[in-house]
């Protein structure tokens, strides 16, 4: 049985430098925050899993959730206040 109490303690070179953790959560956030942008009334979230794909390929990153367990888009999401994440589609 696997036992997961260690906290893993990340070194300077896992930390620093190009493809290293701190990049990785940089380049996360520059694409939420390129998926933020294009939030306004009437947009599709068919529309917002495009602009979070083309972000991601533009920073060389693979969209997390695309192909998870065959999910067809790069992005969960939903419309309005509905609390469960969806598949992208063309419904503002």
């Amino acid at each position: 049985r696997a036992s997961n109490n260690n906290i893993r303690v990340y070194g300077v070179d896992e930390l620093e430098g190009e493809c290293n953790l701190r990049y990785a959560t940089r380049m996360g956030r520059e694409v939420l925050d390129a998926g933020g942008k294009a939030l306004r009334v009437g947009v599709t979230t068919d529309e917002i899993d495009r602009v979070i794909h083309e972000a991601s390929m533009e920073r060389e990153c693979y969209p997390s959730p695309l192909n998870y367990y065959n999910f067809p888009k790069s992005v969960c999401t939903s419309v309005n206040e509905v609390i469960c994440h969806g598949i992208p589609d063309y419904r503002e």
